[in-house]
């Protein structure tokens, strides 16, 4: 499965040969045309990069950013606009915009542009973003807003991070036990169901949780 880039603009003939062009470059697309359905579908369809237009129905592009900033510090945005006058600019990157695309562009640009904000994100991959919180695989680390830090245990932050790179996706029982414990001997069901008990309470503040699909295994996911 290819990334996922959420689009939004109001300019349909323009937005659905930037959606195709972005599908056969090997992208998953959400197109909408307002600002309101992006934010709909920036918490249902959980994209990897968001592109945007600033001028759009309901909530313009702008403050669309906003709010997804107040939550998700790193998801690149791209603003995608006819306006380019240096006040907006400066303004897109006081929002948090990781690239502004002044229109007419070509579809190459376009996609020259985003494989470039994809690449610096992934090298920042080893963050999490959940809700309030940050998460840091890498220091098995709980961030909170205001500084305050969990710390987790090493088969906790295995399964969180298994848990986190399959967003909203259904992690196999079986597949859980070998990723986390290998080969080691053990009660596979009552560890794993004793792990996700220990992360549901450290994320009890969070708007996510481990849901356990009985018989099948667990998946993370908004409330």
């Amino acid at each position: 499965m290819g990334k996922r880039i959420l689009l939004a603009d109001d300019e349909l003939n323009f937005g659905y040969a930037m959606c195709e062009f972005l599908k056969m470059s090997g992208y998953e697309l959400s197109f909408v045309s307002d600002g309101r359905s992006a934010l709909e579908q920036y918490n249902q369809f959980h994209p990897d990069l968001c592109l945007f237009d600033v001028n759009m129905p309901e909530i313009d592009g702008f403050e669309v950013a906003r709010l997804i900033r107040a939550v998700d510090k790193n998801i690149p945005i791209i603003f995608i606009t006819s306006i380019s006058d240096d006040s907006s600019v400066a303004n897109g990157f006081e929002i948090g915009c990781s690239d502004y695309l002044k229109k007419p562009f070509g579809l190459r640009e376009l996609l020259i542009r985003v494989q470039k904000c994809m690449q610096i994100s992934s090298k920042n991959n080893d963050i999490f973003t959940l809700g309030n919180i940050n998460y840091s695989p890498e220091e098995r680390c709980l961030m909170m807003q205001d500084g305050e830090a969990t710390i987790l245990s090493f088969y906790e932050n295995k399964l969180l991070q298994i848990l986190c790179n399959n967003f909203n996706q259904i992690c196999k029982v079986s597949d859980l036990v070998v990723a986390i414990w290998e080969d080691k001997d053990i009660d596979t069901k009552k560890s794993l169901e004793a792990l996700a008990s220990h992360l549901r309470k450290k994320l009890a503040s969070t708007p996510v949780n481990i849901e356990n699909i009985r018989g099948v295994g667990y998946r993370l996911r908004k409330m």
